[in-house]
């Protein structure tokens, strides 16, 4: 699915756009101001579900304090948010066109309060810049910590990092793109410098990429040995515990950390109901669901970097990690009353469980470097990772007082081989910088499902195969005029990728195609207003866990796979 983003943001017309929908929609807007009634610009406000807190969607105030968050759910909680403000929950129903006014908070000790300087947030370029260093964001803990405080972002509880109003982000960490979320819970927040968050990437960055988070850290100073152990816990639904040290050695440009990550997690918990309607012949059936789930795993996680400084022109290195995750166990109980036509008709209660268990290597080397005016950015990343997800549905129907059981044991064994490459050079021209590039990566994926019932069952089994290998090149040329920057790219990507099933090619599934996808920034201070205007053409790809064939069963009435069989709309031009 291919979408055209254009996007301006500017005081006057959020707070135009916000009269406008409070009359037409249910989204949610409103206004934060500060303890002396001053409206307070770069709060995060985020809508949450309940009872489990799950990210539905977000925003952040404009500098008149202004909020807008595009949903159709008005329901949940307000989570209202800003550096070294205390954070508020509200209840989002009826909350619409609120005015929220923050606490400052300090820390109380006897008769001394304790601040910090509050971080300072800038447009810089094509990103919004916040600073770190030497503001009360060091304190935060993790980086994963500091980034939830960080305006316009939001961080999940699997790790991963979303952009408020646009979604998921990819995430570099001086410069090279982080491959596993979790690698943010063991950095310190103390370690960062400045965070960028770039809304919308320019043509260096993939058309799928909707954001862009890149994270630098402060240099390392000092030569010789450091030892650094963190040690964490907590209770919910059940213990968590991790444990993560670090061993550095530096000399000169030279610069090694080996760290060694382990933990249990166990305090996942997930309570929903929801309302699911099947045509079963000429009737008609309505099931309400109540499933509750819990999350259970250990995992460990050994690493190594190696970086050296050469001289202010050169600098290479390389990273290297493995995690292997000996049990993951999910449960969930499904407990769903069927109406036909509006009369109850039966009960079916369902326990499914699922147990992952998988090892993941990863690999990056890099090298920066400047021959003379010409700027030289390589990168080369490896993932190669086994998954094994053994899983058991139980079902017990009671339909006319009689007891129906049905059960069925499942398999999932997948592999994936992945290497990507990227090159980026850059020479200063017309008092600007003109990037070009260029970047290969190549995936070999297995996934094969196998089952066992009790009785027959909506599935079948599979053995696929996929080799996918996606070339993309691009140039790309920004330039400041005075207060304004500009910048301008285009990019071409082609993706090949064939698609095997029990080693036969199905042609229907694979893919070969190519496009252009412009890109298009130009950002400036207007007085106390930070104006950007935007325009990208992206591409939505499905992700493996969409396509895969692998099925887990709930009941007689449903059943959740992918499906290998979606494919792109037509291009537009």
């Amino acid at each position: 699915m291919k979408k055209m983003n254009f996007r301006m943001v500017a005081s006057m017309a959020a707070v135009m756009m916000a009269v406008t929908a409070l009359a037409k929609s249910p989204d949610m807007i409103g206004t934060v101001l500060d303890e002396n009634g001053q409206p307070m610009p770069f709060v995060n406000v985020v809508l949450l579900t309940l009872p489990d807190s799950t990210y539905v969607q977000g925003a952040m105030t404009d500098d008149q304090g202004h909020f807008h968050i595009v949903t159709l759910e008005n329901n949940g909680l307000l989570k209202v948010s800003s550096v070294g403000y205390e954070t508020q929950f509200l209840n989002a129903q009826g909350a619409n066109g609120i005015v929220i006014r923050m606490n400052e908070a300090s820390l109380m000790l006897g008769e001394v309060v304790v601040k910090s300087q509050l971080p300072k947030t800038r447009v810089k370029g094509e990103a919004m810049r916040t600073t770190v260093e030497g503001t009360i964001l060091e304190k935060a803990g993790s980086v994963a910590d500091a980034l939830a405080r960080v305006p316009s972002l939001e961080t999940e509880r699997d790790g991963a990092v979303t952009v408020l109003g646009r979604g998921e982000a990819e995430v570099y960490v001086n410069g090279r793109k982080v491959q596993d979320v979790s690698e943010l819970s063991r950095l310190r927040s103390d370690q960062i410098q400045h965070v960028d968050v770039i809304q919308n990437p320019g043509a260096r960055y993939a058309a799928s990429t909707k954001a862009v988070v890149r994270i630098t850290l402060k240099k390392a100073q000092g030569d010789g040995f450091s030892f650094q152990d963190n040690l964490t816990g907590m209770y919910q639904y059940g213990h968590t515990i991790t444990n993560n040290l670090d061993v550095n050695y530096r000399t000169g440009g030279f610069d090694i950390t080996a760290s060694f990550w382990a933990g249990r997690y166990g305090h996942s918990k997930m309570l929903q109901e929801n309302h699911m309607f099947y045509y079963v012949g000429p009737d008609h059936v309505e099931g309400i669901v109540t499933q509750e789930g819990k999350n259970i795993w250990k995992g460990l996680s050994p690493q190594l970097q190696v970086n050296y400084v050469v001289n202010d022109n050169h600098s290479f290195g390389a990273f290297y990690k493995y995690d292997r995750h000996p049990s993951a166990d999910f449960r969930d109980q499904f407990i769903t009353d069927s109406y036909v036509n509006g009369l109850f008709t039966e009960r079916s209660v369902s326990d499914v469980e699922q147990h992952d268990r998988f090892s993941k290597h990863i690999f990056n080397a890099y090298y920066n470097g400047k021959v003379g005016s010409l700027g030289i950015d390589l990168n080369v990343d490896g993932l190669f990772d086994r998954t094994e997800t053994p899983g058991s549905t139980s079902e017990a129907t009671v339909l006319d007082g009689i007891t129906v059981n049905r059960s069925i044991e499942s398999n999932t064994s997948s592999r994936n081989n992945f290497w990507a490459s990227k090159l980026i050079l850059s020479y200063p021209v017309w008092q600007g910088n003109l990037s070009v590039g260029g970047e290969y990566s190549y995936n070999h994926r297995t996934d094969a499902y196998s089952f066992s019932a009790t009785a027959s069952v909506p599935v079948k089994a599979t053995d696929t195969e996929i080799n996918e290998s996606s070339t993309a090149a691009f140039v790309e040329f920004g330039r400041r005029f005075g207060l304004v920057f500009a910048q301008v790219g285009l990019r071409y990507e082609h993706l090949k990728n064939d698609y095997y099933n029990f080693n036969e090619r199905e042609d229907e599934v694979c893919r070969d195609y190519g496009d252009w996808f412009p890109t298009f920034v130009v950002s400036a201070p207007v007085g106390k207003v930070q104006l950007s205007l935007s325009y990208r053409r992206d591409i939505q790809r499905p992700a493996y866990s969409s396509l895969t064939s692998s099925t887990v069963y709930i009941n007689r009435y449903s059943y959740q796979s992918g499906n290998p069989y979606l494919k792109m709309p037509p291009t537009s031009g």
